[in-house]
């Protein structure tokens, strides 16, 4: 055999491995990137649902699951340089341009076609459900007894689910059942209770035991037997002492010029 021959049957062998095996490979690699795209979205869909759910105490305004799950679809899935807009964001007018890596060509329907399966006019493609999540039995009753002897706030936890359904993509190129991407979060429902240094100061002292030592008849006593041991001093030894926000000083230095609570070692 010659070797001309030989080397196009090399080249016909190359061709038809490219169609059967490399073609479909990087096909499958850009369609999976944008698989683990669409499920970090996810991800931080069901971490924001959860939040918008703390922040909200009246329940006579709180939002719906199906806000949040435009507001994910307008925040979350959208281009990173869309502007948030609070009245639009959550219904199904003037939406956000989603971003690139929702759009695909490897769908069935042929052509750049987006992502989120279930996206319509009057779907947002998200489907968010979130619940309130409490401890029961007798670690709930504990906990309760414990809230309230400590004035603590007792809300327990919300926790937020996330669907996204995905297109299918073309059987000719990856012969895959559609894929349908599931998240959940869970967050301590009580985060925004702190609304100053302050109060988040206060809140930690009753769960300070030194911090019953910390009156009048003790400071002065400290300051009585700090004639003789320096370090027992009322200034120098602070009795159930809490700091909230500890943060560098080079940090923190810069804005004692708007007078901000910066500590005194700054």
């Amino acid at each position: 055999m010659s070797a001309a021959r030989q080397q196009g049957q090399s080249m016909a062998g190359f061709l038809v491995a490219s169609m059967f095996i490399l073609v479909p490979t990087f096909i499958a690699l850009s369609f999976l990137a944008k698989t683990g795209d669409m499920k970090f979205r996810a991800q931080e869909a069901s971490r924001y649902s959860a939040w918008e759910k703390t922040v909200w105490d009246d329940n006579s305004i709180t939002k719906g699951d199906q806000e949040l799950g435009w507001e994910v679809r307008n925040r979350v899935f959208a281009r990173a340089e869309s502007l948030i807009d609070s009245q639009h964001d959550k219904t199904d007018q003037e939406n956000q341009p989603l971003d690139t890596m929702a759009y695909t060509t490897y769908g069935e329907g042929g052509g750049r076609e987006v992502m989120l399966a279930d996206l319509g006019e009057s779907n947002s493609g998200v489907q968010v459900s979130t619940s309130a999540v409490a401890a029961g039995g007798i670690l709930g009753r504990l906990n309760g007894m414990a809230a309230d002897a400590l004035k603590l706030q007792d809300d327990g936890y919300r926790q937020a689910s996330v669907e996204v359904a995905l297109l299918k993509p073309d059987s000719d190129f990856l012969p895959v059942e559609p894929l349908s991407l599931k998240t959940r979060y869970v967050l301590l429902d009580d985060a925004w209770n702190a609304g100053s240094p302050q109060m988040a100061r206060e809140s930690i002292r009753r769960m300070v035991p030194t911090s019953l030592l910390d009156n009048g008849v003790i400071r002065t006593v400290q300051d009585i037997v700090g004639f003789v041991f320096d370090d027992l001093d009322s200034d120098n030894f602070e009795l159930g002492k809490v700091d909230v926000g500890v943060a560098p000083c080079q940090r923190l230095a810069p804005y004692e010029r708007g007078n901000t609570d910066a500590p005194d070692a700054c």
